[in-house]
């Protein structure tokens, strides 16, 4: 069965975070992302969206979760219902609303698997695993296991942006050093110096057994995507969960982001 989800979390990072385990828990749904309340109440009266599921934020500037699910069974009375927070004390108010459940974030994608059983009685099954969870809109950021991945070194982390950026595509040490090292003409010393950070980061992925992500040849890297569950791959497969999400920011530390910034924007702000 396919199923329509609604998520909505005032926070970009955090609703990104909820559309990737929705999206990853199952493939085939719709997904309808909205970081302003308002905004998809207004969807809904309008009949511009109909999901039949809705993930909701308990708290969000200007609304609770619990005023928003009301305001939603008015317009939709079988809508089911599930809280995603971090604060569980407001698990006895909801149940006055007959809400399905709660999610605790971060949430993940076993854990709205298992809700989808309890709502719909059918047995969810299990992807392929994603090793990484990879956030590009705004500044970047890497979790495994719901955890941000520590990088040791800044550059060893842009690095890793970049083959993110890259979408798989084989880049040579050469053209890494061009980005990390704009302002630097390239040598063998900064050839050595590029080939360390590419180190450290091998060294970082292994400590959480996700060496795997990288596929490594003779003085190049690339990424495996199929590996990684990133929000910017799902835009440009057209996910309209993740196009919801992007409000115009995209890798925000690195500046030689900055031209692809204002692509999407011209594509998906429209």
């Amino acid at each position: 069965m396919k199923h329509a989800f609604l998520a909505i979390d005032d926070e970009v990072l955090a609703l990104a975070d909820l559309t990737a385990s929705l999206q990853e828990a199952d493939p085939d749904s719709e997904i309808f992302s909205y970081t302003s309340p308002s905004a998809a109440l207004e969807a809904v009266r309008h009949g511009q969206i109909q999901p039949d599921i809705a993930f909701l934020d308990i708290q969000m500037r200007g609304w609770t979760g619990l005023q928003l699910a009301a305001e939603l069974r008015r317009e939709l009375p079988q809508l089911e219902i599930v809280f995603v927070t971090a604060h569980p004390q407001y698990a006895l108010e909801s149940y006055s609303l007959h809400v399905r459940g709660y999610l605790i974030k971060p949430v993940t994608a076993q854990a709205v698997r298992e809700e989808l059983e309890v709502i719909t009685g059918v047995p969810q099954t299990a992807g392929p695993a994603k090793l990484l969870q990879v956030n590009c809109f705004g500044n970047f950021e890497v979790f495994h296991d719901g955890r941000p991945l520590k990088f040791s070194r800044a550059k060893s982390k842009e690095l890793f942006a970049y083959l993110i950026y890259r979408s798989g595509a084989t880049c040579s040490i050469k053209e890494i050093a061009a980005i990390l090292f704009e302002d630097r003409e390239y040598g063998s010393a900064l050839k050595n110096q590029t080939e360390t950070f590419k180190s450290d980061l091998i060294k970082t992925l292994r400590a959480v057994n996700c060496e795997d992500v990288l596929l490594k040849g003779h003085n190049c890297l690339s990424v495996d995507v199929e590996k990684i569950d990133c929000d910017y791959y799902r835009l440009l497969q057209g996910n309209a969960g993740a196009v919801s999400a992007f409000t115009g920011e995209f890798m925000s530390q690195y500046s030689w982001a900055e031209p692809t910034t204002a692509a999407l924007s011209c594509k998906h702000l429209q």
